[in-house]
């Protein structure tokens, strides 16, 4: 063998050793592993450690060992994921999805590519313009007429301003929500955006890389084909690409690294995405051919970043709780209540280790000592009797163990094996029983003194009916009319004599229509003392005037009522024993006035005055009830009714009588 096949030999030998060395390093997840789907389009991992994959047959939950598929819409491939304060949002083709522990919450109907971040904001990207996530629904941020009708592929916060990557230009605008500058900076598809120190890096679909400082192209990177995204990598840029894998270059200086395709690493040319997890795994999702990951690569120029961290405690989540084999709504409860017949409790927990699934054990306790180290992450108890309890959990990988997790929760002991209870039962059902008679008696007592009130009254009223239609017109008043009627027409004054009939019936027909009735319009009353009072003008042997005021607030005379003949016997008694008995010309005034939901009444005349009035009383026969009778009418109309009367003084001396009362505003509205 010459020097030459030795050469050979040794080279051939070297690949060998690398791509084992590749291989061993390099595990691929196909649909034999439970992936549902070999198309691939975004990755996330949430605070536990699970790793979500947003598929072409939608949403994927990886725990290291098992594929989980979450079926959230039947028809619509998944596109995008987020996570933010324990909600996983993914974007489908036909819409958003919000999963938060067991609730789904789906909005829109607009296909989702992207969701990012912005001012604590979720954005969502989409065929049709800019979204923004609401509590219920999807806000449309409208900006342009050439923004809001392209395909947003990523939107970017940097420099105090915003970049949109669209299918038609790359823009920057002051503010998302009615923005006053709009610039477009690069007119090409603009696939993915990445911030850098102050540099905007900017992948294209088809014209290769460009970094962006002040809105102006400092460099660009060429590529040969088409790429789909763009991602960080520890102290590397790696452009993902569809149809040559991921050309890796350096962040400092943007110089190429290496690639890493089919003929180098044994994966797909066709790459969607690439993501780094918690434990420095790299997982690259392809096109058409499944999920990679590799556990340790050489890829990354800065090795010592990409090794796998030691000694690091594994952590522990409780992933669900449920109650009588129902799951509860929040984990977070520091001290879970629950009811007698909630006795079946189960927990779920978990560790997620991505680079080693199957080396994880657990052990719990209730009550007593640890139960032994176990693969099984569930556990039951049934039929717990009541008390507080506390569930305690660890998880341990290796020799490193997590830290405990605790749960507490109590049982309420049945009401019927209380102490108290029957001591109380009995106790309310005295107090019931005493409160029923107590209660009875009281309602019988007070029906009893209602109807005693009410009988009295009933029989008060229709005394002083009675006696008010008895008093409502003096006869010696129609014997005066009649006789004037007599003088009147042997005199031959034919008008007056019309007019006296005239005025004389229409108040007899008053009195004879309010007789019977309890209540009349304020207007109508007014009338009917005119008449009567022209009446007593014309029939009077002394003259005098008389005048009507009203102060009425603006409500009309017709609508506030008064009973009937209320005022009549104290006109009747100022004529009779003030005006007549005066040697000076009579004056009566009468007023009505509405002040503080009362109608008050005030009749004032210029006569001797009641003082007067009473001594010359005392040397008649004839006493009259009237007044009195009226008093007792006005007081009983309401509790709030005053009445009063008292001598007008004029320096000194007597110049009249003033009779004043309220009683509440009625009004028939």
């Amino acid at each position: 063998m010459n020097i030459y096949s030795k050469v050979l030999l040794f080279v051939l030998l070297f690949i060998s050793v690398e791509i084992a060395s590749q291989r061993n390093k390099l595990q691929i997840f196909t649909l034999s592993d439970g992936l549902p789907s070999l198309s691939i389009n975004d990755i996330i991992q949430d605070e536990i450690g699970y790793l979500w994959l947003a598929t072409d047959k939608g949403l994927v939950r990886f725990d290291g060992n098992q594929f989980k598929h979450f079926n959230l819409h039947s028809s619509s491939k998944a596109n995008a994921l987020f996570y933010k304060n324990d909600a996983l949002f993914i974007g489908y083709n036909h819409g958003l999805f919000i999963k938060k522990e067991h609730e789904i919450t789906s909005l829109g109907k607009e296909k989702v590519i992207k969701i990012v971040s912005i001012d604590n904001k979720i954005i969502c990207c989409t065929t049709q313009g800019i979204f923004e996530f609401k509590e219920g629904y999807l806000q449309p941020l409208p900006i342009s007429t050439q923004i809001d009708f392209s395909i947003i592929n990523d939107v970017l916060f940097a420099e105090n301003s915003i970049y949109i990557a669209t299918n038609r230009a790359l823009w920057n605008i002051d503010q998302l929500v009615k923005p006053t500058r709009i610039n477009k900076v690069l007119e090409d598809n603009s696939v993915s955006l990445l911030l850098e120190k102050n540099k905007i890096i900017v992948a294209t679909s088809k014209n290769g890389i460009k970094i962006i400082t002040n809105l102006k192209v400092e460099r660009s990177i060429n590529s040969e084909v088409k790429t789909t995204s763009i991602k960080k990598i520890d102290t590397e840029l790696w452009v993902i690409t569809n149809g040559n894998g991921i050309e890796v270059y350096n962040l400092n200086d943007f110089s190429f690294q290496k690639k890493i395709n089919k003929y180098n690493s044994l994966i797909s040319n066709e790459i969607n995405t690439v993501f780094k997890d918690n434990q420095n795994n790299i997982w690259i999702a392809s096109k058409k051919e499944g999920l990679y990951k590799y556990t340790n690569s050489d890829f990354n120029s800065n090795k010592h970043s990409n090794r796998k961290k030691k000694g690091i405690k594994p952590t522990i989540f409780i992933a669900n709780i449920s109650v009588n084999y129902k799951s509860i709504s929040s984990l977070n409860t520091s001290n879970l209540l629950l009811k007698p017949t909630e006795n079946n409790i189960s927990f779920s927990y978990k560790t997620v280790d991505l680079s080693n699934p199957k080396n994880i054990k657990y052990r719990y306790k209730l009550k007593g000592n640890f139960s032994p180290w176990s693969k099984n992450n569930n556990v039951k108890f049934a039929n717990l009797n009541e008390g507080n309890y506390t569930f305690v959990v660890q998880s341990k990988k290796g020799l490193q163990l997590s830290e405990e997790k605790y749960f507490s929760f109590s049982i309420d002991t049945p009401i019927y094996k209380k102490p108290w209870f029957l001591i109380l039962s009995f106790a309310f059902i005295l107090l019931l029983f005493a409160l029923l008679i107590d209660v009875t008696i009281r309602k019988i007592k007070k029906k009893n003194q209602q109807e005693v009130k009410k009988l009295q009254l009933e029989n008060h009223l229709l005394t002083l009916e009675q006696k008010a239609l008895q008093l409502q017109m003096n006869p010696h008043f129609i014997f005066n009319v009649l006789n004037g009627i007599k003088a009147l027409g042997n005199s031959g004054k034919i008008i007056e004599l019309n007019k006296t009939i005239s005025q004389f019936s229409l108040l007899l027909r008053s009195v004879l229509n309010n007789s019977r009735l309890e209540e009349i319009s304020l207007k109508d009353e007014i009338e009917s003392l005119k008449n009567y009072l022209e009446l007593e003008k014309q029939m009077s042997s002394k003259t005098f005037e008389y005048f009507i005021e009203t102060s009425l607030n603006n409500i009309d005379s017709e609508e506030i009522l008064i009973p009937p003949m209320l005022i009549q016997p104290f006109i009747e008694n100022s004529i009779k024993h003030g005006i007549q008995l005066n040697s000076k010309e009579g004056k009566i005034t009468i007023s009505f006035e509405v002040k503080h939901q009362f109608l008050q009444c005030r009749i004032s005349d210029n006569g001797i005055g009641i003082h007067q009035s009473k001594k010359q009383k005392e040397n008649e026969s004839h006493h009259s009830v009237a007044l009195k009778v009226t008093k007792e009418r006005i007081k009983n109309l309401s509790k709030k009714s005053s009445f009063l009367i008292e001598e007008t003084n004029n320096k000194g001396k007597t110049s009249g009588t003033k009779v004043s009362f309220k009683i509440p505003l009625k009004t028939d509205y």
